[in-house]
């Protein structure tokens, strides 16, 4: 059975996978969904995090067992793709859903601001400290259109403060990451990272393997037995 490491995207912690996470661990897989650093109920919001530290814990994670199964959703791309370049031997493959797909030096605001759609923008409001950020809950319309009332204001509730530097510091895409297998999953309704930036990215830095979900940002909330098919079709 395979190792699965997930990784979650801006504002999110590792609650952001409680929909797919039992859906594949009936599978007998090891799945591993945690929250990067700053992130979560019970770690402290800073603004001094930004992507050297989220690589440095991912890291420090997919080292302290066997190769993994490497996916990140928005955000998570960005780390997924430093962590892969830095550890080649270590990703049986890297998987995008929604996600960054950086080029060396490129940071999340470089990409998004490639694209029309204004994305949470307009919901962003400053953190409990300096450097970080909150969404506002009309966010929700933006980040799961499809979801229920009821499973997007659950899905609001739960977010975490953003580091600023998380967004902005340019990653380091080493040549290791060009050994690694990858597979992006494109979200066609995504209001977030528009599916013609994902488009744009993958033609930049080409996938073995695509797959395409008709829904909005956050397919582990809205489509998670979908999915999860996928990812269990990749960690086979």
């Amino acid at each position: 059975m395979a190792r699965i490491l997930l990784i979650h995207g801006a504002w999110g912690n590792g609650s952001s996978w409680t929909g797919v996470v039992p859906l594949l661990t009936a599978q007998g897989h090891q799945v591993e969904a945690f929250s990067l650093p700053g992130h979560g109920r019970n770690d402290t919001p800073s603004g001094d995090i930004g992507q050297p530290e989220y690589v440095a814990a991912v890291e420090a994670r997919l080292l302290a067992g066997p190769p993994a199964l490497l996916v990140g959703h928005s955000m998570g791309g960005m780390v997924v793709a430093q962590v892969a370049a830095r550890q080649p031997r270590h990703v049986t493959a890297a998987v995008f859903v929604a996600a960054l797909l950086p080029q060396d030096g490129e940071s999340l605001l470089d990409l998004v601001q490639r694209q029309d759609a204004p994305g949470v923008r307009d919901f962003v409001r400053p953190g409990p400290v300096k450097g970080t950020t909150l969404l506002d809950p009309g966010a929700a319309g933006v980040l799961f259109p499809e979801a229920t009332p009821q499973a997007a204001a659950a899905a609001m509730a739960v977010l975490s403060p953003q580091p600023n530097r998380g967004q902005t510091d340019k990653a380091i895409v080493g040549p290791g990451f060009a050994a690694v297998p990858k597979a992006y999953v494109f979200c066609t309704e995504d209001r977030v990272v528009a599916h013609p930036l994902q488009r744009a990215m993958v033609a930049a830095t080409p996938c073995e393997a695509e797959f395409t979900l008709e829904c909005g940002h956050v397919p582990m909330l809205t489509q998670p037995k979908a999915l999860a098919g996928i990812l269990l079709g990749l960690a086979a």
